[in-house]
């Protein structure tokens, strides 16, 4: 039995910035409708769940969310730039892309919205949007770039608004402040998603260690 009716996949808070506040807009507007929600973010916050629905095996971790919750029928799903393509290389957009469409038909209703432009390949984030039964941006600037870009319908985008977050004072612009800062990426690692299962980690680590063993050998 479903534990919720919708899950909400993206950034969360603590983590500022607009992909935040998309995914925030989206429970919103979740709990406005009547639904129950869980959220589950891309990285350790406080959102319900933490997985990386991320990088070529995005679309498995979607469906080991989706049993985990025990099958809600409806998934909204927050891209930005470097989440869930977070491998920019052709061939790992594509894989990508692909898994999680087909992760989300397994739903019945599948919501895309666009937090940041992800600066992926058109095919990739049509892929997304093609899945979707609806495609939502936070304005119409953003709703022209989508069309413009990715060659999404503009029929397809829905505009709703959202409150930034986290707040600022008047005057003060998100560029110039605190994450945002150009400062700011200095001493922060940025650590990328395996893109292998555990069992394919441990093959290329055994194959590693006999290929090390043999050089010695032929060297002693």
């Amino acid at each position: 039995m479903p534990v919720c009716d919708v899950v909400v996949v993206g950034s969360y808070p603590p983590l500022p910035g607009p992909a935040t506040a998309a995914t925030l807009a989206a429970v919103r507007r979740a709990w406005d409708e009547g639904y129950s929600v869980r959220v589950v973010s891309y990285r350790t916050g406080a959102a319900d769940l933490a997985v990386p629905v991320a990088g070529p095996l995005a679309g498995r971790r979607l469906l080991q969310v989706r049993r985990h919750y025990g099958g809600p029928s409806a998934v909204v799903l927050v891209v930005q730039k470097g989440a869930p393509f977070t491998d920019l290389r052709g061939p790992q957009q594509l894989a990508t892309a692909t898994g999680l469409a087909m992760a989300m038909r397994k739903f019945r209703r599948a919501t895309l919205v666009v937090g940041e432009d992800p600066e992926v390949m058109a095919p990739c984030l049509w892929a997304l949007t093609t899945a979707a039964s609806e495609c939502v941006v936070d304005s119409e600037d953003a709703a022209r770039r989508l069309h413009e870009r990715y060659k999404v319908p503009l029929g397809a985008i829905s505009v709703e608004e959202t409150e930034q977050y986290p707040p600022l004072a008047p005057g003060i612009e998100p560029s110039t402040t605190g994450l945002y800062g150009p400062a700011a990426a200095r001493g922060i690692a940025v650590v990328q998603v395996p893109a292998a299962t555990l069992s394919e980690r441990a093959r290329s680590r055994a194959q590693l260690a006999r290929a090390r063993l043999l050089g010695r050998l032929r060297h002693g």
